[in-house]
């Protein structure tokens, strides 16, 4: 069963536009089916990477390879496709004839091209069409040239590399039956410096321009149909509707006096109901004090 990835597409859910620092994608598809095991990582490392493809590729499974080498790219770079359409186009599902696609947002180190076309002459070599002949163009390398540092020359060099990579796929693949290993190595550092730079000064423009847009707009856009909702009940209705006299508060008070009045007055009836009588606060004067004292 093929292995159907959203190939460069699926990129756009990293979380920085500049992805990870030493890491690059990697894309192949063929019209074979194909199963790499470590396809569903979204990192993984370059040396299970290469193991995995020469793995997959050697039994031959198509007449023609391609292999691509592209250096001083990010993941952010095929993001969107809009810099390399033709590429999106292959990894997500607008050709028929393809069957296997394998996208890689971030390999951290770098693949060796040299290791999988020797991989390939090896085992593979040069196949017998079907006219009896030879084929030559079983095998095509292509190293596509190094992008700029900013992200005009950059979109730019991409998508003419883009359209260099389907004029070999149509004049040399064979088009029912080929392989496509798409190989990247991360940014230097100039690179990564000078597209950080020129990110945080359009994110520092963009918040500058869109705080003065939002005031602007809420000033224009203020809403007013509370305060004239406010104004009209002021001048409608009665005294006992404009005003509350019966609030939270008394309703509390009210209810903790009852209690209190209550133990007051139980108190009171209590005292008010002892019985003394005057005898009892008078001085004894008979023989019974005498013998007391």
């Amino acid at each position: 069963m093929a292995k159907i990835l959203v190939g460069a597409l699926a990129l756009a859910s990293l979380p920085s536009a500049l992805g990870f620092r030493n890491t690059s994608p990697f894309f192949l598809f063929s019209t074979a089916d194909l199963l790499l095991p470590s396809t569903d990582a979204a990192i993984a490392l370059s040396d299970k990477v290469l193991a995995d493809v020469l793995d997959v590729l050697k039994d031959c499974p198509t007449r023609s390879y391609i292999v691509v080498e592209q250096e001083s790219v990010s993941s952010a770079d095929y993001a969107d496709g809009h810099s390399t359409p033709r590429l999106a186009q292959y990894m997500g599902g607008k050709h028929d004839e393809v069957r296997t696609t394998v996208a890689l947002p971030e390999i951290v180190g770098e693949l060796s091209t040299a290791e999988i076309i020797s991989h390939l002459e090896t085992k593979c070599g040069p196949s017998v069409g079907s006219s009896g002949k030879v084929d030559s163009k079983w095998l095509t390398t292509m190293k596509l040239a190094t992008p700029g540092a900013s992200k005009a020359s950059r979109r730019n060099r991409l998508l003419s590399n883009d359209e260099m990579l389907e004029q070999k796929i149509v004049e040399e693949a064979n088009s029912q039956d080929y392989t496509v290993i798409y190989v990247t190595s991360p940014q230097s550092e100039a690179q990564f410096k000078t597209l950080l730079q020129e990110e945080r000064q359009q994110q520092y423009t963009y918040d500058t321009d869109n705080s003065f847009g939002e005031r602007v707009q809420m000033e224009l856009k203020r809403d007013t149909t509370a305060q004239m909702a406010r104004r009209a009940n002021s001048t409608e209705g009665g005294l006992f509707e404009k005003y509350q006299y019966f609030t939270p508060g008394l309703f509390m008070g009210f209810m903790a006096i009852i209690p209190l009045f209550s133990i007051l007055l139980v108190g009171i009836k209590a005292l008010t109901s002892l019985e003394v009588s005057y005898f009892a606060f008078s001085k004894e004067m008979g023989p019974n004090a005498q013998k007391k004292q």
